[in-house]
């Protein structure tokens, strides 16, 4: 494994993170809450320090997961959660980024992780009705009281990230990146850099998608967001799929596992700190973390990115 700087925030993370959105087990099949927590500890004897999560993630169940998994390790990992979506019921979400609102999440997440303090809070993501300048501020305030060590943003757009780096100590940026989804790289990456950004990209297996499992006729689960997600639909789909199988034959070619090579792509550009993979099972999170140790030549990154084309991220 290997690790590094979290931009402004002064730690160190590992390249491959858990995500725990699946862990939730609503939104991408059912979970077993044992698979994933020995999913957690299969990463962590691997080396990987970071674990990302959020309240929504199966209406507080991830973040539930989490404090279980490393209770008793706490100084050893780094936990990343978000703020802003409430659920007023279950299944029913709405912003609400007022100061006295992101303070009560905030002690919900610190009770459901069983820690006394956030390593990374992010702000799940903007919202027109909520100034984001007055939502980081409100942020920042929770670092000053010592709830949270440092504040990070997520699925924003450029304008939103340059009012958000005015009003407080943003010290990380979260987005979607991939072989088939290469939108961050155009404007928002090159602003990372230019402020000395972290940068945390999900879905770098775009949702699955390069992992090689899915066939054309492939059916998925009640309730498993790919049912509804169009890159999964009709054509797309079908161009999907054959750009990852050209993706997956490049790997072959190298001896690698399609995923794995996925994903040291996406660690091999300039300006990421880290991939954040979903995991489910402990086997999962092996093949995930193993991406840490690849150092794919020229010649290899390149050959991923024509294989991938210009597929639908």
């Amino acid at each position: 494994m290997q690790y590094r700087r979290l931009g402004k925030a002064g730690f160190d993370v590992s390249i491959v993170a858990v995500g725990t959105w699946a862990m939730g087990g609503k939104e991408f099949g059912r979970t077993d809450d044992r698979d994933s927590i020995k999913a957690i500890h299969r990463a962590l004897d691997l080396g990987v320090t970071l674990f990302d999560t959020a309240p929504i993630y199966g209406s507080g169940r991830a973040e539930e997961i989490v404090g279980r998994a490393l209770l008793g390790i706490r100084k050893d990992v780094v936990i990343a959660t978000k703020c802003g979506p409430v659920e007023p019921r279950p299944g029913l979400l709405r912003m609400d980024y007022s100061p006295a609102s992101l303070a009560a999440q905030v002690d919900a997440s610190l009770r459901r992780l069983q820690t006394d303090v956030i390593d990374l809070l992010q702000l799940h993501w903007p919202d027109p009705a909520w100034p984001i300048e007055d939502a980081v501020g409100a942020m920042a305030r929770l670092v000053q009281t010592g709830k949270a060590r440092a504040i990070g943003v997520s699925n924003t757009q450029p304008d939103e990230l340059r009012r958000a780096l005015s009003a407080g100590p943003v010290a990380s940026v979260q987005e979607p990146f991939s072989l088939l989804n290469r939108e961050f790289e155009r404007e928002l990456l090159p602003l990372c850099r230019e402020n000395d950004l972290a940068v945390l990209v999900y879905e770098p297996l775009a949702r699955g998608l390069l992992s090689g499992k899915f066939t054309p006729t492939w059916r998925f689960e009640p309730g498993d967001v790919r049912a509804t997600d169009p890159r999964f639909r009709g054509p797309t789909f079908r161009d999907n799929l054959q750009a990852a199988d050209r993706v997956a034959a490049v790997a072959r070619g190298q001896g690698l596992p399609a995923a794995q090579a996925a994903i040291a792509w996406v660690l091999a550009q300039p300006g990421i700190t880290t991939a954040l993979c979903g995991a489910k099972t402990a086997a999962q999170s092996s093949e995930n973390a193993r991406a840490a140790d690849l150092a794919l030549d020229a010649t290899t990154l390149e050959g991923l990115e024509n294989a991938a084309g210009r597929s639908q991220g």
